[in-house]
């Protein structure tokens, strides 16, 4: 089946999209990949385009988080399949069997199951299900369904869909329009009750209430097996800024796929950077262990300041 990836970054990102993409091809996984890229440079482009079937086209400038571009990315599919993939991410294996769900009218993306969804909605006391006050907004501002298909939310850092579903990502992208705020705060919006999870919130929202929304996958299938893997990098700093604990278990596998590159002396975007360095692993290992409190000091120590 033919199936193109699509990613979305701005240069911020560009050794993530990179690494993501580089993945794929370490793995012979041959997808094209359509990159919206938004104030890239030069050297950006070229390395991205040297990764073999690569498309970067220019994004226009937006207000709103980069995170909300996710379904005009996939409107720039031009396959049967479109997959999208957050490119703070990377797969371990040939996953190209896995991307797809054979049933057209599904949606492959990741159920949360209870505990996790609790995790989400903590401020709200989540019990696991999805808190009836947010479906409540949701029902209303979409206005179509009164019963919720789902009782938990989906994660949007990946997901596979026909293109017969193409009505349901425009439907994303004006609902997005139509409920978040303008201005970029980031991915996580507080000031927005029932879409703090901003692009993602408002995908869950159409899942549950739009009639559009197709019906989605009955499990996920890239976190089942350890040699064909999904691997989405959730926490910040991202590694190849600085290794964080959890993600750490994955530095072989992350780093070899630099290696691969450096390998076949494809050009890169920049100086490799020393979280990616594979022989470099107790350092990186040292630093991940007080990445993410330096993070949260200078955090509190910006906010303070601005008081």
């Amino acid at each position: 089946m033919n199936n193109t990836i699509v990613v979305a970054m701005d240069h911020n990102y560009v050794w993530g999209a990179y690494m993501m993409i580089a993945s794929l091809r370490y793995n012979q996984m041959p997808e094209p990949v359509i990159v919206l890229g938004f104030g890239l440079t030069e050297t950006d482009h070229q390395a991205l385009l040297a990764l073999n079937n690569v498309r970067v086209v220019d994004g226009e400038s937006s207000t709103r988080n980069l995170t909300c571009c996710k379904p005009d990315a996939m409107l720039l599919a031009e396959t049967d399949y479109i997959t999208w993939v957050d490119c703070d991410s990377f797969f371990i294996g040939n996953c190209s069997d896995r991307l797809l769900w054979p049933d057209h009218d599904m949606i492959h993306i990741r159920l949360r199951e209870e505990p996790e969804n609790a995790a989400v909605y903590r401020h709200l006391g989540g019990q696991g299900k999805t808190p009836s006050v947010i479906l409540d907004a949701w029902r209303q501002d979409v206005g179509e369904r009164s019963e919720a298909r789902l009782a938990t939310g989906c994660s949007a850092c990946f997901m596979s869909l026909h293109r017969k579903h193409l009505p349901f990502v425009r439907r994303w992208s004006e609902q997005i329009a139509k409920v978040l705020p303008e201005d970029n705060v980031g991915v996580v919006d507080r000031r927005s009750f029932a879409y703090f999870q901003t692009d993602e919130s408002v995908l869950n929202s159409l899942l549950c209430f739009a009639e559009v929304a197709p019906t989605v996958s009955p499990y996920y299938k890239l976190d089942k097996d350890p040699t064909a893997l999904f691997v989405h990098f959730i926490s910040r700093p991202k590694p190849w800024e600085c290794w964080t604990p959890r993600p750490f278990r994955y530095f072989r596998q992350y780093t070899a796929v630099l290696d691969w590159v450096l390998a076949q002396k494809l050009p890169l975007p920049g100086p490799v950077p020393l979280a990616l360095r594979s022989d470099r692993y107790l350092t990186n290992y040292l630093r991940s262990r007080f990445s993410v409190p330096r993070r949260k000091f200078h955090t509190l120590l910006r906010r303070l300041r601005q008081k």
